[in-house]
């Protein structure tokens, strides 16, 4: 999965963006008198590391260090793109405690790795919520927050660091190695995690001409931005504004960029970024899915935790459904509502359009409350409150509005490009999302094209994996570049028949059955129409 490369003297290391050589150097005389920075700098490029500097930390270690450690010292040296820096230097042979740290900065989520940067090995993983959210659930809500107050974006970045320094200490407990003595840490998040942990006001991302401060922030020490953290802190670049860098690093996880086959990368959530080609061409897109995706529209629906429901089944008058942690129903999330969806379809609880049929289920009920029709997923004995919690005809409504935006995202791409789904060859889908959801009920619903399965890869959380796998081969950088240059970012919006598109993927799972004939045949052998 890495690239290695091989030193003179044998040793095999991975690519990443630091090393730790070890020197005995010959002590200053009279007759060699070369300062201590130059003389170690001078060793460094001549195993290569050119151009090298050296940090005014590193150097002021050098005296006695260098001196009391008789010259036997390890160097530790970071890549910064346009050259080296000497972060550290410690007496004797240190380079087996070579660690470095890789985050994926979500607005609900941060998850950090510390790996060892030798074997690739994650020696350990802790993950906090974003203190962000004390500040909105939304990341809009947090941008309007910040948008006229300094103070206010100030807090929101405190927040963020407050999250980071939390994954430090969790770090460090579960692993007994000091976070000081990881030389680089890579972080990808999107654009506006990324402008939100530099301080950088977010409001150019969401407002015209939707020109964001930084794209590409570059190379930072920990201390310049507020962490407690000595080492060098890389963000992950964007491709465009709402193509960021959480989508830079799931594009590294996959090689289809290199390939010939037609294949599609789709980070869906409340947004929905997406990236359709191969070798030939890149195009890409982002849209917003909306909140229905992870349970936000319901009044019973909920985020993934502790008694969300999270499947469904229906066989005859049987329905089941299972829960996070085993606990009574509070709700359902993502997963559960496309699997009550799919169910509810292939049963004939619910129509083409989503209309609920009375007459299907003694489940299917009118709510006084709700003055419509819902379907009680939990009944009242059943439920963590003793209360029925249903999904209601106009929940259904607005899920499929969000389904028809994730649906139409891929039909528009693919009808720019000149090809169809069926030409696709890999289908790789990111987040939490792709990594939960039942496969069958996201196609039966419509979300994704009838692809033989085995087209389908879920990436699992590839903005982790993608800045992971930049930490140990910094010759990722290349292939980053490369998208900066070749992806074509288009406007969903701009395209002519793109309400149309929306209004025909409204249905489930399709206006047109045809495209999903897997589905057709499903329902035909529930002799539903």
């Amino acid at each position: 999965m890495y690239d290695f490369q091989i030193l003179k003297n044998g040793v095999c290391f991975m690519n990443g963006f630091s090393k730790k050589v070890h020197f005995v150097l010959e002590a200053p005389t009279e007759e060699h008198a070369q300062g201590d920075r130059e003389r170690i700098l001078q060793a460094l490029k001549e195993r290569g590391f050119d151009p090298v500097s050296m940090s005014l930390p590193t150097l002021r270690k050098l005296y006695p260090l260098c001196r009391e450690a008789s010259w036997d010292i390890t160097v530790t040296v970071v890549y910064e793109e346009t050259g080296f820096v000497v972060t550290d230097v410690e007496a004797g042979d240190t380079t087996a405690e070579h660690y470095g740290l890789a985050a994926d900065l979500g607005s609900t989520t941060v998850v950090m790795q510390l790996v060892h940067m030798d074997t690739g090995e994650v020696v350990a993983e802790a993950r906090e919520m974003n203190g962000q959210i004390a500040y909105g659930d939304d990341i809009l809500t947090r941008i309007i927050y910040a948008k006229d107050d300094s103070a206010h974006l100030k807090q929101i970045c405190q927040a963020t660091l407050d999250t980071f320094h939390a994954l430090f200490r969790s770090l460090e407990e579960q692993s007994g190695i000091s976070i000081s003595k990881c030389p680089v840490l890579i972080v990808s998040g999107n654009t506006t995690m990324i402008h939100f942990l530099l301080q950088l006001n977010p409001w150019t991302v969401f407002s015209t001409p939707y020109a964001p401060v930084s794209c590409d922030p570059g190379f930072f020490t920990g201390e310049e931005i507020g962490l407690s953290y000595p080492g060098v802190v890389y963000m992950v670049p964007a491709i465009a504004n709402y193509l960021g860098g959480d989508i830079t690093s799931g594009l590294l996880t996959t090689d289809f960029y290199k390939e010939d086959g037609l294949s599609v990368f789709f980070d869906i959530g409340t947004n929905g970024e997406l990236v359709l080609g191969n070798k030939s061409f890149l195009l890409a897109g982002a849209g917003a899915a909306g909140p229905a995706l992870e349970g936000g529209i319901s009044r019973y629906g909920m985020r993934a935790r502790s008694g969300a429901i999270d499947t469904v089944t229906i066989q005859g008058s049987q329905f089941t459904f299972t829960t996070i942690d085993r606990q009574k129903p509070v709700g359902i999330c993502g997963s559960g509502i496309i699997d009550l969806l799919a169910q509810m379809r292939l049963n004939g609880w619910i129509d083409i359009s989503g209309k609920l049929n009375p007459d299907a289920s003694p489940r299917i009920r009118y709510m006084e409350e709700a003055e419509e029709y819902a379907a009680v997923y939990a009944l009242p004995e059943e439920s963590a409150d003793g209360s029925p919690l249903y999904f209601s005809q106009t929940d259904i409504t607005q899920y499929l509005d969000t389904k028809s935006a994730a649906h139409t995202m891929v039909d528009c791409l693919l009808e720019a490009s000149g090809f169809t789904e069926n030409d696709l060859t890999a289908f790789y889908t990111s987040g939490a999302f792709g990594t939960y959801t039942n496969l069958e009920s996201a196609i039966t619903v419509g979300i994704f094209p009838d692809l033989p399965r085995e087209r389908f890869h879920c990436l699992g959380n590839s903005s982790l994996n993608g800045a992971r796998k930049l930490l140990l081969n910094r010759d990722c950088l290349r292939d980053i570049r490369y998208f900066q240059e070749t992806v074509y970012y288009i406007q969903f919006a701009s395209m002519p028949d793109f309400l149309i598109k929306m209004q025909a993927a409204k249905f489930i799972p399709h206006t047109n059955l045809e495209q999903y004939p897997s589905v057709l045949a499903k329902l035909a052998e529930n002799q539903v129409l």
